[in-house]
């Protein structure tokens, strides 16, 4: 995936996705205390104050994450690049809305959702499952640890991947908000609140999006467990 440069435009969409969402100031000693607590935080500040080094350095750090949550949602490979660099010109776009209350991890997974959402919503796209394939050079497929079919017999490998490509389709029918959901939570280990917030919602709404969702999956694996 190419590197993202600073001073590359913000790209051009069929539908504009939500901006970075803006904050209330903070007071100097809070900044400072977030950014000694937090490096991520401290590299964003220095991303504000306008080093480019800082930008290159968040970009090398999170953009594989950001990659292989954009795969997991919208389902191909290409797209999710596209994403992914779409998610860091926002980023370094409106870089001074941040404001150092909130971990730089969730104002960006706030981005990276809002886009991913609006990608599936589009009406020209239609998702196709192949999450969690085998990327060039790995040795394993990302996602969900599944038995190695090399330690079991035959039968019980078959039947590991029939389970795996199982789910990989139900995540990917699953609606929108609840795939978000369970992909910060349960995939990116995002805590409750941070998911809330990336979601701009509540964390009883997003327990309440996490229950449906997992009904849905055990729904739909009954026949595998």
């Amino acid at each position: 995936m190419a590197t993202v440069h600073a001073d590359e435009p913000a790209p051009e969409s069929a539908e504009r996705p939500r901006e970075a969402p803006a904050e209330s100031a903070p007071d100097a000693g809070s900044g400072f205390a977030a950014a000694a607590a937090d490096p991520d935080v401290a590299l964003m500040l220095r991303c504000q104050s306008g080093e480019e080094a800082a930008f290159q350095d968040l970009f090398r750090k999170f953009s594989p994450r950001v990659l292989q949550f954009a795969r997991r949602f919208v389902g191909s490979e290409a797209r999710a690049e596209e994403v992914t660099q779409d998610v860091f010109v926002q980023v370094f776009r409106f870089r001074h809305r941040y404001r150092p209350q909130s971990r730089f991890s969730t104002w960006l997974y706030t981005i990276a959702t809002n886009l991913c959402l609006n990608e599936v919503r589009r009406p020209e796209r239609h998702l196709r499952v192949d999450l969690w394939n085998r990327r060039d050079g790995e040795e394993r497929p990302e996602g969900p640890p599944l038995p190695d079919p090399a330690a079991v017999t035959p039968e019980e490998g078959a039947a590991a991947r029939q389970l795996g490509q199982r789910l990989e389709a139900l995540v990917a029918e699953l609606p929108p908000k609840q795939r978000a959901a369970l992909l910060l939570s349960r995939m990116d280990g995002l805590a409750y609140r941070d998911v809330a917030e990336a979601l701009g919602s509540t964390e009883g709404a997003v327990k309440a999006l996490l229950f449906r969702a997992t009904q849905t999956l055990k729904r739909g694996l009954r026949d595998y467990l």
